[in-house]
């Protein structure tokens, strides 16, 4: 059967009244390229591989057909959506709960920190979608509290990041309690070998739809590096940061402990940043991703396995401070911006001793990449005084006729007092910098990955450039010797 290829419209596709409902409700007016080569075949009840790169729309594309599939009227589990990571598959439950909604679906998440009881009672409630992550779900399969039997629909969702992160084995447990009799399909931004023993394992002749096979990474983004020598990567982070003025962003590092270094070092310098790491609860994980999201934190510190199924659809900026050990985690990385339409910038740096390693990770995928300088000192404070200027412009055009009658004659003084830069250097600080909060508690300290500095420590937070640290150490500079 010859199927459609480039459907204009949602309409188009013969999908349900609900669904179209849902569709528009959620502002989805027309499908990616990615939905439109899917959902035909997918709805046609084909298994499909489907290759396409991070913020093309994978999730509406496998998610509109398992709503179209699924019988509201019956109270059993009917798909099963495997995701690496429970914030993946929080987020993917989220999006199917909201494209079933007119048909009145109920979409159960089951993941691993999470209270066994809640997940028990959606799944006694009736729960005809199950998303979650392996092992959780392999858990639930073996006390018998979820039962596939009429299960025929199975998505794996970022394939390559569950057997990255070791699922293989839980996956093949888990493939001897579905139904042969199913649809599955498999969704992944990069195919490595891996994956290919899966897919002839596991699926019945799959059609493959290679959507990004040429180009595996995000087209509007712009790869660059610094050559930055490691033991000044801190303080060459930092310059970046406040050179580039990204509206958020994420810096990955290759290790837990290398995120608390990293982490701690961009907060005593006054900037608003958040840590995650594999090790932290998952309630604290939650609290920082909120303020994350919410615009509390500007900037998240992060490892690759913590990260992984975070999706920020506004992240402007991607800095990555060490060399990641494969080309598909490279790709993740920098996918992580430049989503749906958006431009974005992804930037490593990279030490001499990585170079080399570095330029194997690009290659693989034909990476365009530049050389970016990494800005001094007196570029990031003229960069700074602009963004400054500007704002305080545009301040300015709000200011009413008696504003300019009453200060207009202090402004002149100023300008003509003999000490006008340093009266000048004290209206600013007084207006753009206000003194700190008090810092916070354990309890309430969402801008950190790890406890509250105690009383004898100084706050990370509130105190801008470098200078004493923790224990009133001094902060070392790129020269190595004591910052002034």
């Amino acid at each position: 059967m010859e199927l459609a290829s480039a459907s204009k419209t949602f309409a188009a596709l013969n999908l349900s009244p609900e669904t179209l409902k849902s569709l528009a409700d959620k502002g989805y007016v027309a499908p990616t390229d990615c939905q439109a080569e899917t959902l035909p075949r997918a709805l046609a009840g084909r298994d499909l591989i489907v290759q396409s790169r991070t913020g093309t729309g994978k999730t509406a594309a496998f998610g509109i057909p398992l709503v179209e599939k699924v019988d509201g009227a019956k109270p059993v589990v009917q798909a099963l959506v495997l995701a690496p990571t429970r914030e993946l598959a929080v987020q993917v439950a989220q999006e199917i709960t909201e494209l079933g909604a007119a048909k009145g679906l109920k979409v159960e998440s089951i993941y691993g920190g999470d209270s066994m009881d809640r997940q028990l009672e959606g799944l006694r409630g009736g729960a005809q979608v199950v998303v979650g992550t392996p092992g959780r779900v392999l858990d639930h399969l073996r006390r018998g509290t979820i039962q596939l039997a009429a299960c025929s629909l199975l998505v794996l969702d970022e394939a390559d990041r569950m057997l990255d992160m070791g699922f293989a084995v839980e996956m093949s447990e888990i493939m001897n309690f579905v139904p042969a009799e199913r649809q599955t399909m498999l969704f992944s931004a990069t195919i490595p070998l891996g994956i290919r023993g899966l897919i002839y394992h596991y699926m019945a002749e799959p059609e493959w739809i290679l959507l990004s096979a040429d180009q595996v990474y995000v087209a509007a983004v712009d790869h660059l590096y610094c050559l930055t020598p490691r033991h000044h990567k801190d303080a060459a982070l930092y310059r970046l940061i406040e050179y580039e003025a990204p509206a958020s962003s994420m810096i990955f590092c290759n290790t837990r402990e290398e995120t608390r270094q990293v982490h701690a070092a961009l907060r005593s310098r006054g900037l608003a940043v958040g840590m995650l790491s594999s090790d932290l609860p998952q309630k604290k994980r939650e609290r920082v991703l909120e303020a994350f999201r919410s615009g509390q934190l500007r900037h998240l510190v992060t490892t690759d396995v913590a990260s992984r199924g975070i999706d920020i659809e506004d992240l402007s900026h991607v800095f990555i401070f060490s060399t990641p050990d494969s080309p598909e985690q490279y790709i993740h990385r920098a996918g992580r911006t430049g989503r749906v339409g958006k431009t974005g910038r992804a930037i490593s740096l990279v030490g001499a001793h990585d170079l080399m390693n570095f330029n194997r990770l690009v290659k693989r995928y034909k990476i365009a990449v530049a050389e970016l300088n990494p800005p001094t000192d007196e570029q990031v404070a003229l960069r700074k005084a602009d963004r400054l200027l500007e704002r305080l412009e545009q301040e300015g055009q709000a200011l009413s006729i008696e504003d300019l009658v009453d200060l207009a004659p202090l402004a002149r003084r100023l300008l003509a007092h003999e000490k006008a830069e340093r009266l000048a250097v004290l209206l600013l600080k007084g207006h753009l910098f206000p003194p700190p909060a008090d810092p916070a508690t354990e309890e309430d300290d969402v801008t950190s990955g790890v406890p509250a500095p105690s009383a004898d420590e100084p706050p990370h937070g509130g105190r801008r450039g470098g200078g004493p640290g923790r224990g009133g150490r001094r902060r070392r500079g790129p020269g190595g010797g004591a910052r002034r």
